[in-house]
């Protein structure tokens, strides 16, 4: 498992490449980037279009970490 930023880096994609691929503005992609969730559409989204790589409970583990 990775967070988006990882795959980012990783996979050597933009932010706005990567908005393009997941039908959302690039600002919106910044804002995942420094802490906000996605819908659970989009997470589910992100997780089919970099397979598996950033999987749905990668955001739901970050908003568990925030609480403790």
């Amino acid at each position: 498992m990775s967070t988006l930023a990882e795959y980012l880096k990783a996979a050597g994609m933009t932010q706005s490449a990567f908005a393009a691929a997941v039908s959302v503005s690039q600002p919106t992609v910044n804002r995942w980037l420094g802490g906000a969730k996605p819908s659970w559409e989009k997470a589910a989204e992100i997780e089919r279009f970099t397979g598996g790589a950033v999987p749905i409970s990668a955001w739901v583990a970050s908003h568990t970490e925030r609480a403790s």
